[in-house]
């Protein structure tokens, strides 16, 4: 297994993916800090006894909607705030989490604390190490990290896609800080957030990682038998996409086009 660690990764990037942080009805970053946020107050006053643990979640599940995109997918309401050095998604059980006092309490969560303690996405497990960290050095903030970080298929098409047009393999030294080309893969990990030509009945930016074959992705929808396979096709179907038109697919290659221009750009002016 690669030994990048994408979990808790700086003050202010984290993932929460794995208890199912986006399987909400509104997944925006706005959303999703208020309600996180909102937790970890109510937690700070909660007794910490089996009790008073099981109380909160009660009250958290009973205030918050439970309208899920993956219904079978959990949801932990013990996702919360670390707030001590920075602001970023963490688990309130945790026994480094304020208030715990060096106790973990996250055997009392859904998948119990093994689960917890010892779980990797697939990522981490089937992506080259030299991606992961250039996922690390990229990321500014938790949320767009979360989203990306557990699509390893998503990222497999990004970086296939960036090392095929730089005639190599990526170097650590391409996306260290202030080089462009972090933005470029900020920018082409962001359209999973504001892709417009997401098909209809998409479950919108949620991904279900969890290699078990319950929630498949579809093939890319082609609404007419005359719109013919992309060469950006692995990528398309990463980003559930469905097309109306040729026209429409071709847009959609163009704006893919448009992001790798500026990485042809900052080739040549090096």
């Amino acid at each position: 297994m690669n030994t990048v660690y994408l979990c808790q990764v700086s003050p202010d990037v984290s993932c929460g993916a794995c208890c199912g942080l986006y399987n909400v009805a509104d997944p925006s970053r706005e959303n999703l800090e208020a309600m996180l946020v909102r937790r970890t107050r109510w937690f700070a006053s909660v007794p910490r006894t089996v009790a008073g643990i099981d109380a909160f979640k009660a009250s958290v599940e009973g205030a918050e909607p439970q309208e899920r995109p993956f219904p079978d997918f959990h949801h932990c309401p013990f996702l919360g705030m670390i707030e001590n050095d920075g602001c970023r998604v963490g688990c309130l059980l945790h026994p480094l989490a304020t208030g715990n006092g060096g106790v973990d309490w996250r055997g009392l969560s859904h998948y119990g604390g093994m689960a917890c303690r010892t779980y990797f996405c697939p990522s981490v497990r089937h992506l080259p190490a030299r991606w992961l960290t250039a996922v690390r050095q990229s990321m500014d903030h938790w949320h767009l990290h979360g989203l990306v970080v557990t699509e390893r298929r998503l990222l497999a098409a990004i970086f296939t896609i960036l090392e095929d047009r730089m005639g190599r393999e990526i170097e650590i030294t391409d996306f260290s800080e202030p080089a462009p080309a972090a933005t470029l893969l900020t920018t082409l990990t962001t359209l999973k957030l504001h892709w417009p030509f997401r098909r209809r009945g998409a479950p919108g930016v949620c991904n279900y990682f969890f290699e078990d074959g319950l929630y498949p992705r579809p093939p890319v929808k082609r609404e007419a038998t005359s719109i013919p396979t992309s060469r950006f096709e692995e990528l398309f179907h990463e980003l559930d996409s469905g097309f109306s038109s040729v026209d429409s697919m071709e847009r959609a290659e163009a704006t893919i086009e448009g992001l790798l221009f500026a990485l042809d750009m900052i080739r040549t002016s090096q």
